[in-house]
């Protein structure tokens, strides 16, 4: 066997909950292993309410619950920290050299964990959020919305560039562990 290394609580998930096969994946000179667990379904409590989660440009997740009290999950900050990246990627384009390429490359695979991160952060907030309250969580339908919203280009970029599917989706898969509607 091959010794590794995770979380305490990846370990107890994995001792538990180990199921099929593994891979071993070499990523950027680091090796991964990634395990099968197949967890058991937590019973989905009956929700006192839901709370709202609108998505947007300004915040990526605004979270409102019809009393009044909303909470803006991030703004600012993230849109100048995505602005800077864009510069970023703009100037190596532009270079069109074999090691702006590799760059890029090194840049995209950054970018994508920078949207992750803030995206887990973000989901676990609200599933976090609605748990302590007993709430149902109710994600906007997204289908679509690039046809439907009118923007001007610069906002058009900032809309389109963030991966508001993956949000949608790890909102889901937390709030199935949590028991949450």
């Amino acid at each position: 066997g091959v010794a590794f290394t995770a979380s305490a609580d990846q370990l107890t998930l994995l001792a538990a909950h180990r199921k099929g096969e593994s891979d071993l994946v070499c990523r950027d000179g680091r090796w991964f292993l990634i395990a099968t667990c197949d967890l058991p379904d937590v019973p989905v409590r009956a929700p006192d309410g839901f709370v709202g989660v609108d998505l947007g440009i300004a915040n990526i997740a605004t979270t409102a619950t019809g009393t009044g009290d909303g909470v803006r999950h991030s703004g600012k900050t993230l849109n100048a920290v995505r602005h800077r990246h864009r510069e970023l990627r703009r100037r190596l384009q532009a270079k069109q050299t074999k090691s702006a390429r590799r760059l890029l490359k090194k840049r995209r695979r950054k970018e994508a964990r920078f949207a992750a991160d803030i995206n887990h952060t973000i989901a676990k907030r609200i599933v976090t959020e609605a748990a302590r309250t007993g709430r149902g969580i109710a994600l906007e339908d997204l289908q679509g919305i690039r046809d439907r919203v009118r923007l001007r280009k610069p906002q058009r970029v900032t809309l389109h560039s963030w991966s508001f599917h993956q949000l949608g989706h790890f909102i889901a898969y937390k709030a199935a562990r949590a028991g949450v509607a």
